[in-house]
This record gives structure tokens, C-alpha cells and sequence, in this order.
């Protein structure tokens, strides 16, 4: 078949035990970011990992606009610009569809599906202000694209030249059965190389006329959600493969090679290719882990909101300063992860009524969430507090006030 093999699987049937390792150090320390964290922290976590996951996703198409104008996107604030109300409007399809795919992962519905992939597609496609996008233009003519169906048409993409559409169907046969497979009663380790072999096999396959890198970087988002690799939505891949796109390419390019003599496996492609490419994607996730695991150290994060706030109060920045008390209240948020209005008073050892202020000032500047009126309070990780909270993790907004760059602030925290 066309895409095999699906597993770094050699010649004698032996697995290969280096990338299993790296497979099974990704599934513990992924689990290990979840130990110093309360439910609401990670979910403040996951939601802002859904504004950057869809800006490096589309950062590697170069189609991205900044985290910040993603955020003002959500609530309907869109650029005058028109190429950069289609971006914001690009992205916010993107996280629709990631809480789509999410809350399908939920459901243990079969995600090692064409169905599921096609809907993946036509969820994006769907969305609103997506309709520029569906029209496809090349140097002979221009095709509309239908969301959610496989091309009809032939495709070259730089080197690769994906299989003929006639054979989609059949590829996907093989595709669904042996994945699927694997699957059943498999430790987390296998899991983990098989989505992320079947992610490079589905980038090859080129089923749709366009969004392929999207869709399958959505689809192994989904695979190790259903798979349950804890810790994942703490950090997300697309952020490491954003940083080197030459080097995503390269590998998935060596993932297409076909075979390389008798010694290279014994399916159509090369197993060495996939062997390398597969290594790239491990060592990927683990820098990413690496790399969330420090930015999210209580002891930093707790020091760099204080940071943050005094910094605003001498007017380092274009936002307006935060209210004294303010890193108080986020450090007993960041430990406790949720708080109820009444403690407001004795946290910050102040009057009810400099509580209450306090309270309603960080709720209306974004810093702040809640369920209800009187509900409990919540810290909200808003793009631009993130951009100071992970300064890794978010670009340096271009418009900001450079007394001090985010770079340095993090040396000295």
C-alpha cells in the first residue's frame, strides 16, 4: 500500500526501541505538568493554548496575525485592514474548530476516521468570513473548494506529488484499518508513534484541495486528546514546529521518500524516513514540554505577575496601570485557582469597599473571571498579560511601549 509502513516497524518485525523510549519520556513528563496545578489554572492554561495554537498553526502556512488581534477577533473587534480581518477571522475559525475537535475527543467517538477528518475540514471551511479562502487559485485556473470533500483533482506540492485522487478512498481503507488497530489494548507509547506516524501519512495522502497541514495538525491534536496523553493542552506541538518550519518540512519530506533498497523495511516508503521524522517529532514535544514545564513554575509565574504589575504601575506600558493590591489577589488565584468574593477583604487586608473596587476593576480590564455577578473569581491569562506571564510563548506585541523588552524583563525574573 501506498502509505506503508504505518510504524517504525524493521524488516524482522522489531520496533524500533530508541524512538519507543522517546515515546514513553514524552508521555511521563507530559504527566508531570499537571502536578503543580489546580483545574482552573490549567483551564486558564488550555484556553490561552487555543489562541496560540491557532496562531503557530497558521504561523506555518504564513497566514498568522498576532495572539492580540486574535483575542480582540473574539470579541468582534475587527482590523479596518481587510487582509487582517481575514487573518483574524482565519484564526478564529481555527479555534473553533480545536474546541470542536476537543469536545468530539470527549465523546470516544472513532477519530482514525475519513468522516471525522472530513468534518475536521468542514468545520474550518464553514466557518464565518472562511468564504475567500474556499476559492483556489493556480497558474491555469481558479477552483471554488468544497469544505469537507476530498479533491477531485490532482495536486503537486513543491517535491511531493500526492496520490491520485482516484485512490484516496482505497488509501483510507488501509489507513483506517491498520491505525485502528493499533489502537486496541496498545500502551500510550505505540499510541503516541502511531499518531504521529498517521499525521505525516495523512500530510502525504493530500486529501483535501487545501488546509491539508491545518486539518492534519487539528487531527493529531485529536489523536492525543482521544488517547489521553496527559498533560497535552498544557503544551501543544505547533508552537515548536512553528520556531522551525524548514526542519518540520524537511523531515516530512523525508517521510515521503520511498523505499531505499532492501535493508529500508518492507513497505512502499522509507522507514528510515520515517524514523527520522519521527525522532524530529518527539524531540519536538519534548522541548515543548520542557519549555511549558518552566514557564509555568508557580515560583516564576508567582514573580513575574508581580513584575508585571509594578511595571504597569510606572507606566512601562501602553495599558493602564493595574490597581495596588492586584498581585495579591493573583498570587492567592494562581495558588488556590478559584476564590469567592467575600475573601476578597481579608486576602488583601483591606476595607469591603477597597475589595469590591479592586474586584471590579481587574474584572473589567480582563484579568479577572466570572460565572455570574456574585459567582467566584477566577484568574484570566488575557494575551497580553500572558505575553509578559510566558514571554517565550507570545511575540512581543509591535505597537507596545519598548522601555523594557520582555526579553529582558525575563533574564531578570
Amino acid at each position: 500500500m501506498l502509505i506503508s509502513p504505518i510504524l517504525p516497524i524493521d524488516i524482522k518485525g522489531n520496533i524500533d526501541i530508541e524512538l519507543l523510549k522517546l515515546a514513553e519520556e514524552v508521555c511521563i513528563k507530559s504527566a508531570s505538568l499537571l502536578s503543580d496545578y489546580n483545574p482552573q489554572i490549567i483551564s486558564s492554561v488550555k484556553k490561552l493554548l487555543r489562541i496560540t495554537n491557532s496562531y503557530y498553526s497558521n504561523r506555518i502556512e504564513a497566514q498568522s496575525t498576532h495572539p492580540i488581534e486574535i483575542e480582540k477577533a473574539m470579541k468582534k473587534e475587527f482590523s479596518k485592514d481587510t487582509k487582517e480581518e481575514q487573518l483574524q477571522k482565519l484564526s478564529l475559525a481555527h479555534i473553533k474548530t480545536q474546541e470542536y475537535v476537543e469536545e468530539y475527543c470527549t465523546s470516544k467517538k472513532e477519530v482514525i476516521d475519513r468522516k471525522f477528518i472530513k468534518s475536521i475540514h468542514k468545520e474550518f471551511y464553514s466557518a464565518d468570513g472562511m468564504e475567500n479562502f474556499l476559492k483556489i487559485t493556480n497558474k491555469t485556473q481558479t477552483i471554488m473548494m468544497q469544505s469537507g470533500e476530498f479533491r477531485k483533482n490532482s495536486v503537486e506540492v513543491a517535491n511531493h506529488i500526492a496520490p491520485s485522487f482516484e485512490k484516496i478512498d482505497s488509501i483510507f481503507n488501509y489507513y483506517e484499518k491498520e491505525y485502528q488497530n493499533i489502537y486496541v489494548n496498545n500502551t500510550k507509547a505505540m499510541k503516541l508513534l502511531s499518531a504521529l506516524s498517521s499525521h505525516h501519512r495523512l500530510v502525504y495522502i493530500h486529501p483535501f484541495l487545501d488546509g491539508n497541514g491545518r486539518v492534519s495538525r487539528l487531527h493529531l491534536d485529536a489523536m492525543l486528546f482521544h488517547m489521553e496523553l496527559e498533560g497535552y493542552g498544557l503544551w501543544n506541538i505547533s508552537r515548536g514546529l512553528a520556531r522551525d518550519v524548514k526542519g518540520y518540512q524537511k523531515h516530512l519530506s523525508l517521510a515521503d521518500m520511498i523505499r531505499q533498497g532492501a535493508t529500508d523495511g518492507r513497505g512502499e516508503l522509507s522507514l528510515r524516513g520515517l524514523q527520522y521524522y519521527l525522532k524530529y517529532m518527539l524531540e519536538i514535544a519534548l522541548n515543548q514540554i520542557t519549555f511549558m514545564g518552566k514557564s509555568l513554575s508557580l515560583p516564576t509565574l508567582n514573580h513575574r505577575m508581580s513584575t508585571f504589575v509594578e511595571l504597569s504601575q510606572k507606566g512601562m506600558y501602553t495599558i493602564a496601570p493595574l490597581p495596588k493590591q492586584s498581585e495579591i489577589l493573583f498570587s492567592a488565584l494562581l495558588i488556590k485557582g478559584e476564590i469567592q468574593r467575600g475573601e476578597v477583604e481579608k486576602i488583601i487586608s483591606k476595607s469591603k469597599k477597597s475589595a469590591y473596587t479592586l474586584v471590579k476593576t481587574l474584572l473589567d480590564m480582563e484579568y479577572l473571571e466570572s460565572d455570574s455577578p456574585r459567582g467566584s473569581l477566577r484568574l484570566k491569562l488575557n494575551t497580553f498579560f500572558a505575553s509578559k506571564l510566558i514571554p517565550d510563548l507570545i511575540p512581543e506585541p509591535i505597537f507596545e511601549k519598548r522601555v523594557i523588552s520582555s526579553s529582558s524583563i525575563a533574564e531578570c525574573l
